[in-house]
């Protein structure tokens, strides 16, 4: 008896992991015993949703119905009951407890199909979108948090602010976010990124000075690029007008240090000093 309890808690819990939009995006944080707990956590809520719901049902089954003058039979338990004690699962005194945890165990795991679809139709009405990939990446844009390399990569693609991005083998890419890789049950959004580039370029071997020789042409949109995360040594936002006055500062010529000529100190005789 007690496994309609557990099965039903782990099973129903498991589900909302991979069935709720919100709790799937987050599921890659959780391993080992802290996953377990998890899921326990969510079937546990599942499970007490579905006691109350069964509770109540079994309850409305016993009052009595009248159709057309005629007393209608709802009262399904005695029936499930005695089927129970028929086939020797149960017997008389705890037949009804069987159908009851059975009613309990069932329901739980439905309830995560459930929760899901109302979640999804209560974001959507609230965030005014149409379709369930664009809830979906707006749920995946509220986990990149964490370290100021996320938080980057979100105000790139939420408020399109150019970064700048250097590359382990020297090469430099200037453009906006376009999308981070969705997580999966395993991973995060830790692997790889869209990038829409504008310039590109390379940091100078010696000095690791940045040299942005090729500009996209402003006609033809240009393609988009993945990068790997795993590659990239620095990013930083980037501002064309502090890029162009440094620029212009280090292509003009330097300036020459005016020197000025001053008469050297007489020297003191020993006596004017110590009168």
């Amino acid at each position: 008896m007690g496994l309609l309890i557990i099965l039903p808690l782990l099973v129903s819990g498991y589900l909302v992991c991979i069935k709720h939009p919100y709790y799937y995006c987050r599921l890659h944080r959780f391993e080992g015993q802290l996953l377990y707990l998890h899921v326990a956590r969510l079937g546990l809520v599942c499970l007490v949703v579905a006691t109350l719901m069964s509770a109540l049902i079994l309850a409305m089954s016993k009052q009595t119905v009248h159709v057309a003058g005629h007393e209608v039979a709802t009262d399904y338990s005695r029936y499930l009951g005695a089927l129970l004690v028929q086939l020797d699962i149960a017997n008389e005194k705890n037949a009804a407890l069987w159908v009851f945890l059975l009613q309990a165990g069932l329901t739980a795991m439905v309830i995560p199909t459930l929760w899901a679809r109302l979640f999804v139709n209560a974001k959507k009405k609230e965030l005014k979108l149409k379709s369930d990939e664009q809830l979906n990446c707006r749920l995946a844009l509220n986990i990149l948090e964490g370290t100021p390399f996320k938080y980057l990569l979100r105000e790139s693609i939420q408020k399109y602010t150019l970064c700048m991005f250097s590359l382990k083998d020297r090469k430099v890419y200037v453009g906006i976010v376009l999308f981070v890789g969705m997580p999966t049950e395993s991973e995060g959004m830790d692997h790889a990124f869209t990038l829409l580039p504008l310039l590109s370029g390379y940091r100078d071997k010696d000095t690791l000075e940045v040299t942005l020789g090729t500009r996209y042409s402003d006609k033809s949109p240009p393609a988009p690029i993945m990068l790997i995360q795993e590659n990239v040594v620095s990013v930083t936002r980037f501002d064309f007008t502090t890029w162009n006055t440094s620029h212009c500062r280090k292509s003009s010529p330097p300036r020459q240090e005016q020197f000025y000529n001053h008469r050297p100190i007489r020297p003191a005789k020993a006596s004017g000093a110590c009168a």
